[in-house]
């Protein structure tokens, strides 16, 4: 369940209006008015693919996705909209949406199981990771191409999504906000880039659902656990299924000397 009145005072975006609802899938908050539809362009990062013997590649991570966030802005420039509100929108804002998938498989490859205190540990290490190198590469972009032409307020006072829950915690009381905050990057010298330089894009990470990329690239969906070995999927109202094996799972269970059919 997703409320509204937190969306608003941790979005970056509230000199420009009010965040009215989400997308369909939840991950993303932006504001609308009568001129403006929100658009945002989403990617994810495949992230077993930067798991090399048991550990979380850094280096790689950064490069892929300094990379994505070049491609998913270059998508609003070549993009076609079927509405004139939601271009100007995604040109006056530019936001766009990393997330990753195959969270599940990246546990497996690190020995971790999905509710254990190693794969919250685990979480936190990837999403900041993601978020910083999202936020750098936008400012890069942003010394560049310029930052987007509604750029203020949250980043360019400094107050990124991390920092953001001050004000949430502000309003509602620390008892309820209870989560683990340890940054193990240097914020500081990133929130020093970003006042110089400023921000190509409003917003830059949304964690999406990834229902149907994830299929096609043979990893577990998004940041959910997987919940059998094999399971057909279907789509309407088009009559087609089709099967889909697990084979991280498969593979890990298998070297345990445990049959999984």
């Amino acid at each position: 369940m997703t409320f509204k009145d937190p969306c608003n005072l941790r979005s970056p975006q509230q000199h420009c209006g009010v965040v009215h609802s989400s997308n369909l899938c939840t991950e993303i908050t932006l504001n609308t008015n009568a001129e403006e539809i929100a658009v945002c362009n989403l990617g994810s990062v495949n992230l077993p693919q930067h798991i090399e013997d048991g550990e979380l590649n850094l280096d790689k991570l950064r490069g892929t996705v300094r990379t994505a966030i070049r491609m998913l802005d270059n998508v609003i420039d070549i993009n076609y909209y079927s509405v004139p509100q939601a271009e100007t929108s995604n040109f006056r804002h530019r936001p766009i949406g990393l997330g990753l998938m195959g969270f599940q498989d990246a546990l497996y490859k690190i020995d971790a199981s999905y509710g254990s205190d190693d794969a919250v540990t685990f979480a936190d290490r990837i999403m900041e990771a993601i978020s910083y190198f999202a936020i750098e590469a936008s400012s890069e972009l942003a010394s560049e191409r310029g930052s987007y032409s509604s750029y203020g307020d949250h980043s360019g006072a400094g107050i990124f999504p991390m920092d953001s829950l001050d004000i949430l915690i502000e309003q509602r009381g620390e008892q309820y906000i209870d989560v683990n905050r340890d940054k193990t990057l240097d914020w500081d010298a990133l929130k020093a880039k970003v006042a110089t330089a400023g921000m190509r894009n409003s917003n830059v990470m949304a964690i999406a659902p990834t229902a149907t990329i994830a299929n096609i690239t043979g990893v577990s969906q998004s940041i959910e656990p997987t919940y059998q070995n094999l399971y057909v999927k279907s789509n309407l109202p088009v009559s087609s299924r089709w099967s889909i094996l697990i084979w991280s799972k498969i593979s890990k269970v298998a070297t345990c000397g445990i049959r999984s059919w």
